[in-house]
């Protein structure tokens, strides 16, 4: 099966659980999605216990009974014995999140960049594009995707008081970074020459960025 074949049929499992059992694999997933493990493998791993826990579950157990009262520990076991992303898979994941924010920040330009052509607008003010500009996307999307699934990560079997506690904490770490990164942005500004891009230029870039998405990072 390819990854987004069992991506489906794992949802479609999960529908067959309690509230309960629901609740306790979802954590599962979510620790085990946020890890930085070879994907098909972890796939594959959580199709085989969604698949244990619903045979289980026909019988009267509950998820707990199934993978213990300890989660994060029987997830951090797990996690050590999958095979980790290596080389080219985790280029890719840390590309992935930059590449995708880039190419849509060219899309935004390009409809911009065409309605201020067709109402008469200043288009060469809306072709300029600062390189800091740039830099500023790339670092600041990867920093928050990161932070976001690192949270969730955290949060996974926690109780709510927990969660809430851990979020203010994780948000107050990334706006600190995020205010970090904007300072470094004004300044590079600064000393950083700005490009100018045409709406079609923006527009094929564009394109180029969703063939590459395609190409480069598209599950398989």
């Amino acid at each position: 099966m390819t990854i987004k074949q069992m991506i489906r049929e794992n949802n479609r499992l999960q529908e067959q659980m309690t509230p309960a059992n629901l609740k306790y694999y979802e954590d599962m997933v979510i620790y085990i999605r946020t890890s930085s493990v070879n994907e098909a493998k972890g796939e594959e791993l959580l199709l085989e216990m969604a698949q244990h826990l619903l045979e289980a579950q026909r019988t009267g157990k509950t998820a707990e009974e199934v993978f213990g009262s300890d989660p994060i520990a029987y997830c951090a076991e797990l996690v050590d014995e999958l095979p980790k992303l290596k080389g080219l898979s985790r280029l890719q994941f840390n590309l992935m999140i930059p590449w995708v924010a880039l190419t849509w920040f060219f899309f935004a330009q390009a409809i911009v960049g065409f309605v201020a052509l067709w109402t008469g607008g200043s288009v060469e003010k809306m072709s300029q594009v600062r390189i800091s500009t740039l830099l500023l996307i790339a670092a600041g999307s990867y920093v928050l995707i990161r932070a976001i699934m690192g949270l969730m990560k955290l949060e996974s079997f926690q109780p709510e008081d927990a969660k809430r506690k851990i979020s203010l904490r994780g948000l107050g770490i990334y706006v600190l970074v995020v205010v970090a990164i904007l300072v470094g942005g004004v300044w590079l500004g600064r000393a950083l020459p700005v490009l100018v891009v045409p709406p079609w230029g923006s527009l094929v870039i564009f394109i180029i960025g969703l063939v590459g998405t395609k190409v480069f990072f598209s599950r398989r």
